[in-house]
């Protein structure tokens, strides 16, 4: 009996220690398991905080530099908006109302306004770039030109230059406006893009693609701004179908005429996008949206 009791009590502590055996197993297996998990998750937060102050950091970069942009694009455009306004007083003071306006536009002002444009073309879009191009060409056409007689330069009459440089401004400092988020009228970007459109198509000789366009698209005999943007909005497919054909014609041709071609090119984008945009518009406002 004694024995008997002996075996038990030797079998139950036997189970005893191996119960305890295994219950201190498991719990250095739940310690070790904890652990590593702690690490890796104290490891997971390491990495994973320094990814988030890395997009802080990035974040604020960008920021910084959008508004440094910002910052000078305002800028270019309050300089090059404001020489234009000087250039056209300083050339308005020469006008006579008897005998007209009969002086190129200011050599010194045409100049500062080029280097301007030079200086800032960085933050210049194809749009800027479009508007500030129309008062590039009125003030070359106020030079005087030489008809190859051997005559002195002949000097038109600069009146309708200034007016149409007028006519140009407030639109494009609604264009500048709507860059840096203020409030802006979309029908002056069209209305540039019109008048760019209609210039290119009347200052060019290829018969091939019928430029200058004979009809209702030829301004030939038509010198006010408004006057020609108007011609334009009255024939706006017949006007693109005919920049379209300019612009395919041009890329055919190899590019020996890039000015010519980059300048269809740039208008014809512009315009198309400025007329899908009031499509847009339109149909939105039609909605009730």
């Amino acid at each position: 009996m004694e024995y008997l009791l002996s075996i038990l009590s030797g079998g139950i502590s036997g189970a005893t220690l191996v119960w305890l055996a295994k219950g201190w197993i498991s719990e250095r297996l739940k310690q070790s398991i904890q652990h590593e998990y702690a690490e890796k998750l104290e490891s997971y937060k390491t990495e994973l905080n320094s990814k988030i102050e890395g997009i802080k950091h990035e974040n604020q970069v960008s920021q910084l530099r959008t508004s440094l942009f910002f910052d000078h694009q305002r800028n270019a455009f309050a300089a090059l908006i404001t020489k234009i306004a000087q250039i056209n007083t300083e050339w308005a003071a020469h006008y006579d109302p008897d005998e007209g306006l009969y002086e190129p536009v200011p050599s010194s002002g045409r100049r500062e306004f080029e280097g301007l444009i030079y200086q800032h073309q960085l933050f210049l879009d194809e749009e800027c770039l479009m508007a500030l191009s129309l008062v590039t060409e009125a003030y070359f056409r106020s030079l005087p030109y030489n008809d190859g007689s051997g005559a002195p330069p002949h000097q038109n009459d600069s009146s309708q230059h200034v007016s149409y440089i007028e006519y140009l401004q407030p639109r494009i400092a609604s264009i500048f406006r709507g860059k840096i988020g203020v409030a802006a009228d979309p029908q002056h970007l069209i209305d540039v893009a019109v008048l760019s459109a209609i210039e290119l198509v009347n200052g060019y000789h290829f018969l091939e693609v019928e430029i200058p366009p004979k009809g209702a698209l030829s301004t030939r005999k038509i010198k006010n701004a408004a006057d020609k943007v108007t011609v334009g909005l009255d024939n706006i497919d017949e006007l693109v179908a005919l920049l379209r054909r300019f612009d395919e014609y041009l890329s055919r041709d190899g590019g020996w005429i890039h000015e010519a071609q980059l300048n269809v090119k740039q208008t014809l984008n512009i315009l198309e996008k400025c007329l899908t945009n009031q499509s847009t518009r339109t149909q939105r406002s039609c909605a009730g949206v």
